[in-house]
C-alpha cells in the first residue's frame, strides 16, 4: 500500500534549517535502503515533513541482502558485528538463536510503523546531540493516510506534497526546492526519479 506520512516539529517551531534538512534526507534514504519501504516522494520543511511511501509485501530476506540493508542503517562496522554474531551462532549449531537474532532486524523491514518511528527517533537523537538539547523533537506520533492504489490519487498526493514549498512562499516552482522529491529528481537523482514515476 501507499501512504502519505506527516509529522510536525514540537510547537511547530522552525527548527529544521537546510543543513538539518539534508541530514534528514540522507537518513530518510538510509532508512529506505534498510527497510525496503520505498520513498516515492517527500518534502522537508522548517517545521514538518511529508513522505509518500510505498510499503511492499514482506518477503524473505537473503543473507546477502540482509548484510547490505544493515550496512545502510548501522554502517559497515556494526553491521559486520551483527552478521558475525549470527554466523557464530549458526556455526555453533544454535540455528534457532541465529534465526531469532536475524529476525530482530528483519521484522523491522517492510513495516510503516518501524520506518516512521526509527526515522524520527534517529533524527531526534542526532539533532539533540548537535544542538545540545533534550527531549522530543516531534509533536506526536506521525500521521499516516493510506493512498488508494497508484494512478490519479497517488499523483494528486505527490503534487500536494511537492507544492508545499511553493505554498510556503519558499520557491515559485517545486523543481527549485532541493528538499522535495520533485526537486531532487530534477537535480538528476535517479532514486528520486524512480519514486515520482511509480
Amino acid at each position: 500500500a501507499c501512504y502519505n506520512v506527516i509529522s510536525r516539529v514540537v510547537y511547530r517551531q522552525m527548527l529544521i534549517n537546510d543543513r538539518e534538512k539534508e541530514r534528514f534526507r540522507l537518513l530518510m534514504r538510509a532508512m529506505e535502503a534498510f527497510s525496503g519501504v520505498d520513498v516515492l516522494d517527500y518534502t522537508i520543511l522548517d517545521n514538518h515533513f511529508h513522505l509518500v511511501l510505498h510499503v511492499p509485501q514482506a518477503g524473505e530476506v537473503s543473507d546477502a541482502e540482509f548484510v547490505d540493508r544493515l550496512s545502510h542503517l548501522y554502517g559497515g562496522n556494526k553491521a559486520s558485528t551483527i552478521v558475525a554474531r549470527i554466523d557464530q551462532l549458526r556455526q555453533s549449531g544454535d540455528l534457532a538463536r541465529a534465526w531469532a537474532e536475524k529476525q530482530r532486524y528483519v521484522c523491522r523491514m517492510h513495516d510503516l510503523s518501524e520506518y516512521g518511528k526509527t526515522l524520527k527517533q534517529r533524527f531526534t537523537q542526532s539533532y539533540n546531540r548537535r544542538h545540545g538539547r533534550k527531549g522530543t523533537l516531534w509533536e506526536e506520533r506521525f500521521k499516516s493516510l493510506i493512498v488508494e492504489g497508484p494512478g490519479h490519487a497517488l499523483a494528486t498526493v505527490a503534487a500536494y506534497v511537492d507544492l508545499n514549498a511553493v505554498r510556503a512562499g519558499i520557491v515559485g516552482d517545486p523543481k527549485d526546492y532541493r528538499f522535495c522529491g520533485y526537486g531532487e529528481a530534477m537535480g538528476g537523482s535517479m532514486k528520486a526519479r524512480e519514486g515520482i514515476v511509480m
